[in-house]
């Protein structure tokens, strides 16, 4: 930048000799032209609206939509145009929009490659929120079997629980205090959690089944005619190989909870 500033002022030094000089005429009007030249140029190149900017980012898109439509991986090199010309307002907007392509034309190399560069510049909730549902639709169009992802509960409620409520709740074994799933239920004996019963895109069932994570399942009922709570906890050892699973609680898995 400053090297553009100083050819500027080295661009002034002729029109300065000429002005100072005893036999020209017109200075006023010669100084008025190559001043209004010279701005012209400087705003050219570094001003806001800089049409050679406009250029860089224009042949940075370009070489961004290219590698997806070839399904290539962002190279380190476009990655370092990206991050030093384009604003900091555009980067979120054009990410989603080259990843949204990337995922509908099913470009998946250059998918994942955009998904692994893009979480920095998501920093607000809900620019995450945008990030993990990007991450989370890239998933379930590379595996979609998993995208609609299942936990069959079967419960076999205590003798002192024929009318109940409840709550089921699944976490990652030795994970995030985070479920995975979780969901209300009233006298069902058997009721299903899927993916969206996730509280974050992308960290649901089908993450775990695709990461052969073993599961902890929490279900607790309450019993408003006797009054009592029971619950089960559970490691589930499933197939992690299938979309959809089942676990059946047996009444003697049920504690009673002192109230």
């Amino acid at each position: 930048m400053f090297f553009i500033y100083f050819l500027a002022f080295f661009a002034f030094i002729p029109i300065l000799a000429y002005l100072l000089s005893q036999n020209t005429n017109n200075k006023g009007y010669i100084f008025g032209i190559s001043f209004l030249v010279v701005l012209v140029c400087l705003f050219t190149v570094v001003g806001k609206y800089s049409f050679l900017g406009s250029i860089k980012n224009q042949k940075i898109n370009s070489e961004i939509l290219m590698n997806i439509n070839v399904n290539n991986k962002i190279s380190e090199n476009i990655t370092r145009e990206f991050n030093n010309n384009i604003s900091n307002e555009d980067k979120v907007y054009w990410l989603q929009s080259y990843i949204n392509k990337a995922i509908e034309d099913s470009k998946f190399i250059a998918a994942e490659s955009l998904i692994s560069i893009s979480e920095q510049y998501f920093q607000t909730t809900d620019e995450k929120f945008i990030f993990y549902t990007l991450y989370t639709k890239l998933r379930d169009a590379k595996f979609p079997d998993f995208a609609k992802s299942k936990l069959i509960i079967n419960i076999n409620t205590p003798i002192e629980c024929s009318n109940f409520f409840g709550t089921a709740e699944v976490f990652i074994m030795n994970g995030p205090k985070i479920p995975i799933a979780s969901k209300n239920f009233t006298d069902s004996s058997e009721f299903e959690l899927e993916n969206i019963h996730s509280s974050i895109p992308g960290f649901d069932l089908a993450s775990a089944y695709l990461n052969q994570e073993t599961l902890d399942l929490k279900v607790s009922l309450n019993c408003p005619e006797t009054a009592s709570i029971f619950y089960s906890e559970n490691a589930l050892l499933i197939d992690n190989n299938q979309p959809v699973n089942s676990y059946n609680i047996k009444a003697n898995e049920w504690f009673k909870r002192e109230q």
